[in-house]
């Protein structure tokens, strides 16, 4: 495709589990989005407390590793060129495709009317011999794919969030 044909949309929204995931799956088209003048929303589903397998470490530190995986997603995002994060707070490893989820993602979608919706495959398991997808993503990814259709675009789904 050649530059004048590349799709640059106005508006992107990024939906993730964890602080970190869309560095790993989709930073780099993020990041040519926003030097072509993209506007970027980030939205991170869970605070990514549960990343850590120190045994020095308990239950403690949690809240300690959420204000740092936050920190370093924002620093992230704004090397980015990502104008905006949303952190949901949902508990790290623990997250399933709840209609409460759906319903905040869907809000999400409707304040920032994103032209696109960039998220994980909620269908992929296994990414060949040595990697399980994590349940997280697959939820974030089924969540976020039932918040952009139907409840996004129907305007009576989650009718208390219209706009």
């Amino acid at each position: 495709m050649s530059k004048e044909q590349e799709y640059i949309p106005r508006r992107a929204m990024s939906i993730h589990a964890h602080p970190d995931d869309q560095e790993f799956t989709v930073a780099g088209t993020l990041a040519r989005w926003a030097r072509h003048g993209c506007e970027i929303v980030s939205v991170i589903i869970t605070s990514g407390d549960a990343g850590c397998n120190d045994p020095s470490r308990g239950a403690e530190f949690k809240a300690e590793l959420a204000r740092r995986r936050q920190a370093e997603q924002q620093a992230a995002n704004a090397l980015l060129g990502i104008q905006e994060t949303v952190f949901l707070h949902y508990p790290d490893g623990e997250l399933e495709a709840s209609l409460a989820l759906r319903k905040e993602l869907t809000r999400q979608i409707r304040a920032h009317k994103p032209d696109v919706v960039i998220t994980g495959d909620p269908e992929r398991i296994f990414y060949g011999s040595d990697y399980i997808n994590h349940p997280d993503h697959r939820a974030a990814a089924r969540a976020a794919c039932d918040a952009v259709f139907p409840s996004a675009g129907t305007r009576l789904i989650f009718a208390d969030l219209l706009f």
